[in-house]
């Protein structure tokens, strides 16, 4: 019997192992949207995935290093990049996947880079590949807050309103200016969506847990 591993990974990462609820995802259209969460752990990708059909993933490449995981990450449209490159050819391929045909999708990346508490990040932290990504196919962006997912205990999931960053001039070009503006206003909604989980449950967000590698990670 075939495994689906969309409807195995959110009973693991929704109802048993990890315990998530999610806000105002029914207010999303059936649309095409680029997903831009904060970033708390390894996890964060997993619990979204699971719970959103036709999803792809942007990953760094050094989590395809191990030859299982490659062929799983692969396996659910995880997409491999590299973030030392600066040839523009993984957000050349988002884009033509975003503008193909009229199906509904989801595209998913990490703002803030990689692993990091965005409550302390400065907007160095901030990358510009999905407001680039954004701008570029006219799909809007949909900030979501995601409390740090810990086994057995309850984290939410806060969607927030769908954006099109304002960053290109007249002639399609970026400009840095408006850029920073859009990093600084995405920021700012998450923590908006930070504060809404808060007060959805009448409870404050966990304190995170940050390996000593993560600790650190504010600057760009």
């Amino acid at each position: 019997m075939k495994v689906n591993l969309k409807e195995l990974g959110y009973a693991l990462f929704h109802k048993s192992f990890v315990k998530i609820t999610e806000y105002n995802k029914d207010k999303l259209e059936n649309k095409t949207y680029i997903f831009g969460p904060n970033h708390t752990s390894d996890l964060d990708g997993p619990v979204l995935w699971s719970s959103n059909q036709n999803m792809k993933i942007m990953a760094k490449k050094e989590c395809f290093e191990n030859k299982l995981m490659d062929r799983f990450l692969t396996s659910i449209d995880v997409m491999k990049v590299d973030r030392d490159a600066h040839n523009g050819s993984a957000m050349m391929e988002a884009i033509k996947y975003l503008k193909k045909n009229d199906e509904e999708k989801i595209f998913m990346m990490f703002p803030q880079g990689t692993i990091s508490d965005i409550n302390k990040n400065t907007l160095g932290r901030i990358k510009e590949g999905a407001f680039v990504i954004s701008a570029l196919s006219g799909v809007p962006i949909v900030p979501v807050f995601m409390e740090q997912p810990r086994f057995l205990r309850r984290s939410r999931i806060v969607y927030g309103e769908p954006y099109h960053p304002d960053i290109l001039n007249e002639r399609r070009k970026i400009e840095r200016e408006k850029l920073l503006e859009a990093k600084a206003y995405w920021q700012q909604e998450i923590l908006k969506l930070q504060k809404q989980a808060v007060e959805l449950e009448d409870r404050p967000i966990r304190k995170l847990k940050l390996k000593a590698k993560h600790q650190n990670n504010n600057n760009g």
